[in-house]
């Protein structure tokens, strides 16, 4: 694995010790609460040649869309209260122009699929900042903003570990471990199942809802209202030669899901 060494000001890097999972016990009344969290955030973006391949565009606007759907989760990520770093995770050192300017950490994935990605920006993010808790985070939440994932991370760190299911009730989009508890990612098909079977608590609160939006086909667009739509991914859109009636008004059908009810 080639990776860069992840620098942070808050802490000198140290290294990394596996943890083994332990059970939620839910907590009891007589209890103190868990102490604040200070959170390292993982975005891991695959090659942007082969991102959003699902998207009814060519190869030169998928790729625009990817990259700018990441500079707007790293920045959502980035002025997210209680969050003390920001570490990405690329397969190419090219893949780093849409956070360039940003001030994250970054390592290079071994192109071993998005579960390993996790893996080794949580290493990367533990040594850089020790004692924080991780937070994986897809860089595709086109409603993604600092409120809302600060209230999700707020929720997550009463739990040892925690994740947030997404708009289909398939997936995962958020998943968290506290310090000292490995993140245990098992992301894929089925993932919020999976999650649930290996000990994650799920986060139900209906104002996490704009968390949970991904974009992995582009009538999901059309349940964006363009006024919430971010600065890059704005532009981007703006810019798409052949795009099918609805999407970009937000009128189109978007399938399965709704809208979500809460802001960012």
């Amino acid at each position: 694995m080639t990776a860069d060494r992840f620098h942070h000001s808050h802490g000198d890097a140290g290294a990394h010790r596996g943890k083994r999972h332990r059970a939620d016990t839910g907590g009891h009344r007589d209890e103190p609460p868990p102490p604040a969290v200070r959170w390292a955030v993982v975005v891991p973006q695959k090659d942007l040649r082969l991102a959003k391949s699902r998207l009814e565009l060519g190869s030169h606007d998928r790729q625009r869309i990817a990259g700018a759907l990441f500079r707007d989760t790293v920045t959502a990520a980035r002025h997210t209260p209680g969050v003390s770093a920001v570490v990405v995770v690329v397969d190419r050192v090219q893949d780093l122009e849409p956070v360039a300017g940003l001030g994250v950490g970054h390592v290079l994935g071994t192109g071993a699929g998005l579960n390993e990605a996790l893996r080794t920006g949580e290493l990367a993010a533990r040594a850089g900042l020790p004692g924080c808790g991780v937070a994986a985070l897809p860089a595709d939440l086109p409603l993604i903003g600092p409120a809302v994932l600060g209230r999700a991370l707020a929720e997550a760190g009463a739990h040892d570990r925690a994740f947030l299911p997404d708009a289909d009730d398939q997936g995962t989009t958020l998943l968290t471990a506290r310090p000292g508890i490995a993140l245990g990612p098992v992301y894929g098909t089925g993932s919020r199942d999976a999650h649930r079977r290996s000990g994650a608590v799920e986060l139900t609160e209906p104002g996490l809802a704009a968390l949970r939006h991904d974009l992995d086909r582009l009538a999901h667009l059309a349940l964006i209202p363009p006024l919430a739509r971010h600065t890059h991914l704005s532009g981007v859109l703006a810019r798409l030669e052949s795009v099918p009636d609805g999407i970009l008004t937000g009128t189109a059908s978007g399938g399965r899901r709704t809208a979500p009810a809460g802001g960012m």
